[in-house]
C-alpha cells in the first residue's frame, strides 16, 4: 500500500518537531489528523467493524486507514486475530495519547463556537485617534456588548489582514485600500486650532493673516494649511517657523503646550475642545476627500462581532461630528 502525503504540523515560524523511529529514520510531519480519529475509534470499539459503524464508513476503509498509519509509524497497532483485534504495546502507548489528543480539539473547538462565551475583537487603531477620541468609549461599547471584548492596539502601520492578528483597523486616508472594505466614519472639517493660553499671551487673532506671527504646526507630509487659507480667502501666507511632527498626537499636545497654531480633525480635538484645553480661532472649516476609516478584511466585514463593532463606531463618530 502506497505511503499517504504527510502534512506539517509546526505553527507557522516554529521549526517542525522532528521524530525518530526504530530503524533510525527521521521524519518531521505527522500522519494526517483523521488516521489518529479512526485509529481511536478502532481502538475503543475493539474491531474495525464497530469503528466503521461509528463513522459511517466500511470496515475496508478502517482497515485500509489503520495500515496507512502503521506503515507511517512503522510499527504494528493492532494484531489481528480470527474475530477480534487486540492493540499491541506501541498500540497501547498511543491509544491513550491519542483519544485524549482528540478529546482536547473536541472541547476547544466547542469553546471556540460557543456563543455564550465572549468574542475577542482585535482592533488596530491609529495612535491618535485611539488615545484621544476611541479609548473614552470603549467602556461605553463593553456595555452594550458584553459578550465583545476590545484589544486596541494603537499604530499606524500598513494594514494586512492575512498576516496580521487583527479584526478591524482604524486608519486616515482616501478609502483607497486594495483588497480591503473601507467605512468611512463620516465627513469630518479641518480647522486651525490653538490654546486659549496662547492667545491670553500673545494676543487675540483678528483674521487668518494674523497667523502669520505665530509658529505653524505640522504633521510631516500634510499639506491642509495652504487648502484652508484658500477656502478663507487669503493668499501668500508665510509663518513666522514652522515645526513637523511625524504623528498628528504628539503635534496636537505641542498645540495644547502654546507653542503655536495646528490643523486637526474633528474626532481628534473633540474632548479638548469641549473641554476648554484647545479653542478654534476661526470658524473657516476645510472639507477634503479624506478621513478616518474603519478597515476589514472582506471575508470577514459580517462576523457578528466585527459588524457590530462597525456599526457602533460609525453612529458614536456622525453623532460626534453632528453634535460639534
Amino acid at each position: 500500500m502506497g505511503r499517504i502525503t504527510p502534512v506539517p504540523q509546526a505553527a507557522a515560524g516554529e521549526p517542525l518537531p522532528v521524530t525518530e523511529s526504530r530503524n533510525g529514520r527521521r521524519f518531521s510531519r505527522l500522519p494526517p489528523l483523521n488516521l489518529f480519529r479512526v485509529f481511536d475509534a478502532a481502538a475503543r470499539c475493539g474491531s474495525f467493524t464497530g469503528a466503521a459503524a461509528e463513522l459511517c464508513v466500511t470496515p475496508s476503509a478502517v482497515s485500509q486507514q489503520i495500515r496507512q498509519l502503521e506503515d507511517f509509524l512503522e510499527v504494528r497497532l493492532f494484531r489481528r486475530l480470527p474475530r477480534r483485534i487486540e492493540l499491541t504495546r506501541e498500540g497501547t502507548a498511543l491509544a491513550d495519547v491519542a483519544h485524549e489528543a482528540l478529546s482536547m480539539l473536541s472541547r476547544v473547538c466547542e469553546r471556540v463556537i460557543d456563543p455564550d462565551i465572549p468574542s475577542v475583537l482585535c482592533v488596530n487603531a491609529a495612535p491618535a485617534l485611539a488615545s484621544r477620541w476611541l479609548v473614552p468609549r470603549l467602556k461605553r461599547f463593553m456595555e452594550q456588548f458584553p459578550k465583545i471584548r476590545i484589544t486596541l492596539l494603537a499604530s499606524s502601520d500598513p494594514v494586512d489582514f492575512d498576516r496580521q492578528d487583527i479584526d478591524v483597523a482604524i486608519r486616515w486616508g482616501n478609502g483607497h485600500w486594495p483588497g480591503v472594505l473601507a467605512t468611512p466614519l463620516g465627513e469630518e472639517p479641518i480647522f486651525p486650532v490653538c490654546s486659549p493660553r496662547l492667545l491670553e499671551t500673545e494676543g487675540p487673532l483678528e483674521n487668518p493673516q494674523a497667523l502669520t506671527r505665530h509658529t505653524l504646526l505640522q504633521v510631516v507630509n500634510s499639506g491642509y494649511w495652504s487648502e484652508w487659507f484658500e477656502a478663507a480667502g487669503v493668499r501668500g501666507v508665510s509663518f513666522a517657523d514652522t515645526l513637523y511632527f511625524n504623528e498628528p498626537g504628539v503635534m496636537l499636545e505641542a498645540v495644547a503646550q502654546g507653542q503655536g497654531i495646528g490643523l486637526a480633525s474633528y474626532l481628534l480635538v473633540e474632548s479638548d475642545l469641549k473641554s476648554g484645553r484647545l479653542v478654534r480661532p476661526f470658524a473657516t472649516e476645510l472639507r477634503t476627500e479624506e478621513g478616518f476609516y474603519l478597515l476589514t478584511s472582506p471575508a470577514f466585514a459580517n462576523k457578528p462581532a466585527i459588524a457590530e463593532f462597525r456599526e457602533w463606531l460609525g453612529r458614536e463618530a456622525l453623532e460626534a461630528i453632528a453634535a460639534r
